[in-house]
């Protein structure tokens, strides 16, 4: 496996946040050794260390993989160009694992190399595939990602209705829909549900709320002073298993849906896992959850406050769909076991 991303080890989940992208390297490598598979994992940076049974290499070692050993499969993450990367033997059958934005994967360099080596791409979502025009030895299939295991772990200590708080979370960045989540949470939620908490893990919002970030808005900054006493709080991203309890301990995992470029959904798989019904206004949400059973896709901002706050404060609910994500989650084990279909 080979990832070209910033720089990490994969102790770091415990220690600091990491991205999407970094966290679904590390689980699936996971998940691959948890089927039986021997898998060695490079990225930039770190250290060499074996951990959780994958081998852990730097992404420009002069060691071949395996020490030399044959190698079965190459899976490469999100970077076509990362095909031709001298580390990956003559011949080797190859998977491309891609996310993004399928414009980058139509650009010149992304085409040649897919026609020079023959890879496999594997899309994250349908869309992507409708949107590619590239020429490919093997048609493009889609396999959705899966949800990190701390989450399922967490979801184990939240079972009833009485363990988790009036508590909704939601992790995202300035640009992607806080302050109409803010606006939704004053004027439906928070009159309705007194004392609920809206957790917003923003990094960029928390360095902003210290004056440290001046590329946030003053007005955005404002809303959400104003509405502290309505029980909006701003924090900082934290390590997975930490961020899993939290997400475990809501009823509600809010999703914006209307800005960004997610084809991933990875935080809603992973409030899906540990439980917590999401409610979004779609983009990749309408993918991954099952309006009406696993959370809501909603038209308006009324809707979305008058669900959010149903899910809060209504135990029957809350119970039937947080017992279906239960039930249907979909984690990176299930993904390693369709790689092994192809």
């Amino acid at each position: 496996m080979l990832d070209r991303s910033i720089g990490f080890d994969p102790k770091d989940r415990e220690a600091r946040p990491l991205g999407s992208r970094q966290r679904g390297f590390i689980a699936l490598a996971e998940a691959l050794v948890a089927r039986g598979h021997k898998v060695e994992a490079r990225r930039n940076g770190g250290i060499d260390l074996d951990h959780h049974g994958v081998a852990w290499r730097q992404l420009d070692s002069a060691m071949p993989p395996f020490g030399g050993d044959p190698v079965d499969r190459v899976l490469v993450w999100r970077d076509a160009e990362l095909l031709r990367h001298p580390s990956i033997p003559e011949g080797s059958d190859c998977w491309l694992w891609f996310d993004g934005m399928v414009s980058d994967l139509n650009a010149d360099k992304a085409r040649l190399a897919l026609l020079e080596t023959g890879a496999q791409v594997v899309f994250t979502h349908e869309d992507q595939g409708r949107a590619f025009d590239g020429d490919t030895a093997k048609r493009p299939i889609v396999i959705a990602p899966g949800a990190c295991p701390a989450f399922a772990m967490a979801s184990n200590m939240h079972w009833a209705f009485e363990s988790r708080e009036d508590l909704a979370v939601t992790v995202a960045n300035s640009k992607t829909g806080i302050a109409q989540i803010i606006r939704i949470w004053s004027a439906y939620v928070a009159p309705k549900v007194p004392g609920a908490i809206l957790e917003i893990y923003a990094a960029d919002l928390f360095s902003a709320m210290a004056g440290e970030n001046d590329d946030v808005s003053e007005e955005l900054v404002d809303m959400v002073r104003d509405n502290i006493d309505k029980g909006v709080r701003v924090c900082h991203p934290m390590p997975e298993a930490d961020m899993a309890e939290r997400v475990a301990t809501a009823r509600a995992f809010l999703h914006h849906g209307k800005y960004g470029n997610d084809q991933v959904g990875q935080w809603i798989y992973d409030a899906l896992a540990a439980a917590t019904p999401v409610v979004s206004y779609g983009g990749i949400a309408k993918a991954r959850v099952e309006n009406g059973k696993t959370g809501y896709i909603v038209p308006d901002e009324t809707a979305y406050g008058n669900l959010v706050m149903q899910l809060l404060a209504d135990r029957q609910i809350f119970a039937s769909q947080s017992e279906a994500a239960r039930n249907s989650r979909r984690e990176w084990l299930n993904v390693a076991g369709e790689l092994e279909k192809l």
